[in-house]
């Protein structure tokens, strides 16, 4: 049935969404739905944006200098990357999710997955919700879970979270049927699935 494995190992990706955006605005609170971005060290380029700035076309890497015009006209805030906050905020989500299970595996500052197979869930989705809000709870920062028989298919299933709101920020194919994992897989061209593309 559907919610239960398809195969003997689970695995969830807990990937925070747009994190040194977000880390910035666990301290202002205000910058919530406005347009933020995040500069490299030397403010040179553009590496994190808030869903209001990849709206407004500013996309990753960009060159700061090109886009002062954009960022005036839609009061684009510009913050100085300041990784050992993001470092430390990191850290503490880790901490949380080592709570949950010791079996991890720290993929990035921003992501992680976690081995689940051994925990005996019956819902995973409910448990995805669950560890969402006390990581929101906790450290302030929104994160999708994706879960899924293999690494692979937990990092398109978080994906499938962070771009569809109706998943509630979690999505789940660990015993989806056939029909739901092709339409999970012919959502996205082979060139960006990752660990293949």
């Amino acid at each position: 049935p559907e919610g239960q494995p398809m195969s003997s190992t689970v695995y969830a990706l807990v990937d925070c969404n747009n994190f040194f955006v977000s880390c910035e605005r666990i301290f202002q609170p205000q910058l919530e739905g406005k347009p933020v971005v995040v500069l490299s060290s030397n403010d040179g380029c553009v590496v994190a944006r808030s869903n209001e700035a990849k709206a407004l076309g500013i996309p990753m890497g960009a060159a700061a200098f090109k886009y002062r015009y954009l960022f005036n006209e839609h009061r684009v805030r510009q913050f100085s990357a300041n990784f050992e906050l993001y470092g430390d905020i990191s850290k503490r989500i880790t901490s949380l999710l080592t709570s949950v299970t010791p079996r991890i595996e720290i993929y990035s500052v921003d992501e992680s997955f976690l081995d689940i197979t051994s925990l005996g869930l019956d819902d995973y989705a409910a448990w995805g919700r669950a560890v969402r809000q006390i990581i929101w709870d906790y450290v302030g920062v929104p994160v999708s879970i994706g879960i899924a028989p293999t690494k692979t298919l937990a990092k398109l299933a978080s994906e499938i979270a962070k771009q569809h709101d109706e998943h509630g920020g979690v999505y789940n194919l660990a015993g989806a049927g056939e029909e739901k994992l092709q339409a999970a897989l012919s959502s996205v061209r082979i060139a960006d699935v990752w660990g293949v593309g």
